[in-house]
């Protein structure tokens, strides 16, 4: 009989005793330095309407091409001038001009505190309008190739020789951003987790203790140690999700994930990238609501985050990247939803952000195929997030050298 901690977690699996996370070992006494950059990447999976996250009202091509779906003035939350509040540095033109849906509010307050950075009209050459092919260019960084298999995060992993740690939360796959030759550990969800603080999660506890402390014998020793292993692996991770929160986080799918990843940086796991998706942005029909809906989910759930990190006084070092696989057409269709695009923003929000719009927004008058056009390629935000947060060169990682955006107030970091 060879037992491993791989099979043990698998027959435990066969047993009915799912969904059992699957950790590092050893997890809870590795911990990381108060001093480590720590990035958070969330993905809007399906193709986020950009043009109806920030918005340019005020332009009268804008309320043409969407009679129904439009924010008309005096809905949307205007930005203003970036140069009223803290850290504009990268504003660029037509920001006064510009504002976030009207379900952003808790959004628009942290980019008036400057801890929101938005890039505008990025994107990559030739787009591809395909969920498939897109997510991968944005998930390998490498359009020019088809088949690949790494993934720009599971790259920098490898290269860092496993000093980069790093934990995807609540995905039913691992994202092909975190494919590479390190394995990366998952939690596909957190009821394990929680059930262990449970009354009943405390009486199983008890029970293997008692357990391994009878006779031991061949394989039931190992069995017993296994399983004792589990458990402390699932009972550290316990303590951390257990742990007061500062901030009320949105009831929520995606508030649960980012709470959680609030909790493991404040209680010091080792991961310097945690990857989050939040989905259901192909809104083809019935856009108005459900978009609204989605984000007021987002827009919540990372104020909260953010707000989780500044009262861990971990905000200054942790990064959290938001974006999507494209943006939506400038004309709505006669569904009343949008189809597949081409630019649309991304956010950065930290303390450390240079808080502002960086970039002009697309100009309706340049158009591709009927879309925005992209003015900044995705790689110059991943080259910012590379060197600046990771520490780690982003050439190899990016196939090609790409300029940094002045995204982040953080000094050049020692490379790892």
């Amino acid at each position: 009989m060879n037992l491993t901690r791989r099979s043990f977690l698998r027959a435990t699996a066969l047993l009915g005793l799912t969904p059992i996370p699957r950790v590092l070992l050893g997890a809870a006494e590795r911990m990381a330095s108060t001093d480590d950059r720590i990035l958070v990447v969330l993905e809007l999976s399906g193709g986020n309407d950009g043009l109806n996250t920030v918005i340019p009202f005020e332009d009268p091509a804008y309320q043409k091409n969407r009679p129904t779906l439009a924010q008309r003035k005096g809905t949307v939350l205007p930005l203003g001038d970036p140069g009223e509040g803290k850290g504009s540095g990268g504003a660029g033109p037509g920001a006064a001009e510009l504002g976030l849906h009207s379900s952003m509010g808790a959004l628009r307050d942290l980019y008036r505190e400057g801890a929101v950075a938005v890039v505008q009209g990025v994107g990559y050459p030739n787009p591809s309008r395909s969920h498939f092919r897109s997510m991968d260019i944005w998930h390998t960084a490498r359009p020019e190739v088809e088949d690949v298999s790494t993934g720009w995060l599971g790259s920098t992993i490898s290269r860092s020789r496993g000093r980069l740690g790093a934990l995807d939360i609540g995905d039913d796959r691992l994202p092909l951003a975190l494919s590479g030759d390190l394995h990366v550990p998952a939690l596909r969800n957190l009821d394990w987790v929680d059930f262990l603080v449970t009354d009943k999660g405390k009486e199983l506890r008890r029970r293997l203790r008692a357990l391994n402390a009878r006779d031991r014998v061949g394989d039931v020793e190992r069995v017993r140690n296994l399983a004792l292993s589990t458990l402390h692996d699932l009972e550290g991770l316990a303590a951390m999700r257990n742990q007061p929160v500062a901030v009320q986080y949105p009831e929520s799918r995606l508030g649960d994930r980012l709470k959680w990843a609030g909790q493991l940086i404040a209680g010091g796991f080792e991961s310097r990238i945690y990857y989050l998706s939040h989905g259901g942005f192909d809104t083809h029909a019935a856009q108005k609501d459900s978009h609204a809906e989605l984000l007021r989910q987002l827009s919540e759930g990372v104020s909260a985050f953010h707000r989780h990190m500044k009262a861990a006084g971990a905000s200054g070092r942790v990064v959290l990247l938001v974006f999507s696989e494209f943006g939506r057409r400038v004309r709505e269709n006669n569904s009343l939803g949008t189809d597949h695009g081409c630019a649309a923003p991304v956010l950065v929000v930290s303390g450390a952000a240079r808080g502002g719009i960086h970039g002009a927004h697309p100009s309706f008058d340049d158009l591709d195929d009927g879309d925005l056009r992209h003015h900044t390629d995705f790689r110059r935000v991943y080259a910012t997030v590379l060197e600046d947060v990771l520490g780690t060169d982003p050439e190899p990682v990016l196939g090609g050298k790409y300029e940094k955006l002045d995204l982040l107030r953080m000094g050049k970091r020692a490379r790892v």
